[in-house]
C-alpha cells in the first residue's frame, strides 16, 4: 500500500528509488498500487531500483512487467524473495488472474483473493529448494500474510508454511523471516524457527482508522501539494 496512484506520485518513488544514500530498494505489490490508471507495465518497474534482481520470468528479466515476483542475493548469504499476493481465481473461466488496472482488489466474482496462484507458488517452491541446496538464508516478502494467526491472510498460508518447513528440514534456517504489509498493524510471531513480521503501512499519508485517533489537535503535519508532474506548487497543514 505504498500509494494508490503511481503515475501521480513521482515524488514518493524518487525518494525511495533515487534515495540519497544509494540504498537498494526491494518492494512488492500491495492491493492499491493499480487502483487508479496504472497498469502492471507501469508499476512493476517501480518495485525495485536494483537492475540485477532475478524476475520470475523464463529468462529472469523484467519483460513486460506482468510477472512481479523476483529474488535477489544479498551479502552474508541472505536472499530476498519478493512475492506478489494479488492473484485470484475466476470460477467462470477457470483462470488465475492478477488484480487489474482501476481496481483495489480482485476482479468481481473471483475467489481466493490475495493468492500467489499456482504458477507463482511453483516458482516459490523451486526458488526455496534451490536456496536450501545453496545454503541461502531467505527473507520472504509478501503483502498478505502467511501466518495463520492473521485473519485475511493469503489462502496459501497452509501450503506456504508446509513449504517453509520442508525446505528448513533440508537446510536449517533457509526461511529465516517472512515480512508482510496489508493490515496496518505491527505484530510479530515466531513459529518453527521462523519470524513472521507484520509491518504497518507506508503510504503517501497516514492511514486513519475510523475508530482510532492517531493525532490530537496540533499534532498534524505539513504536506506538499503537487501538480500532475510531481512539481511542488504549495504546502498545507493537515491537523
Amino acid at each position: 500500500d505504498f500509494t494508490n496512484n503511481v503515475s501521480g506520485s513521482p515524488e514518493l518513488y524518487k525518494t525511495y528509488l533515487q534515495n540519497e544514500y544509494g540504498l537498494p530498494v526491494y518492494g512488492v505489490y500491495g492491493n492499491h498500487e493499480m487502483e487508479n490508471k496504472d497498469s502492471m507495465q507501469t508499476v512493476t518497474p517501480t518495485l525495485t531500483n536494483d537492475k540485477n534482481v532475478i524476475w520470475g520470468t523464463e529468462d529472469g528479466k523484467i519483460g513486460d512487467g506482468t510477472i512481479a515476483y523476483y529474488y535477489k542475493d544479498l551479502a552474508d548469504g541472505y536472499r530476498i524473495v519478493a512475492t506478489d499476493t494479488n492473484y485470484s481465481f475466476n470460477p467462470k473461466t477457470g483462470e488465475w488472474e492478477h488484480n487489474t488496472t482501476g481496481s483495489w482488489g480482485p476482479p468481481a466474482g473471483n475467489i481466493f483473493s490475495n493468492s500467489l496462484g499456482p504458477v507463482q507458488f511453483a516458482w516459490l517452491e523451486k526458488t526455496l529448494i534451490a536456496s536450501a541446496k545453496e545454503g541461502k538464508k531467505c527473507l520472504i516478502l509478501s503483502h498478505a500474510s502467511f501466518h495463520k494467526n492473521i485473519s485475511g491472510g493469503t489462502p496459501d498460508t497452509a501450503g506456504g508454511q508446509q513449504l517453509f518447513a520442508r525446505v528448513n528440514a533440508m537446510k536449517k534456517g533457509t526461511v529465516t523471516m517472512v515480512l508482510n504489509g496489508h493490515y496496518h498493524t505491527n505484530r510479530m510471531f515466531e513459529e518453527n524457527g521462523i519470524v513472521y513480521f507484520d509491518i504497518n503501512t507506508t503510504r503517501n499519508i497516514w492511514w486513519q482508522i475510523q475508530s482510532e485517533t492517531h493525532y490530537t489537535k496540533g499534532q498534524g503535519q505539513e504536506v506538499e501539494e503537487l501538480d500532475a508532474e510531481g512539481n511542488i506548487i504549495g504546502t498545507k497543514w493537515i491537523d
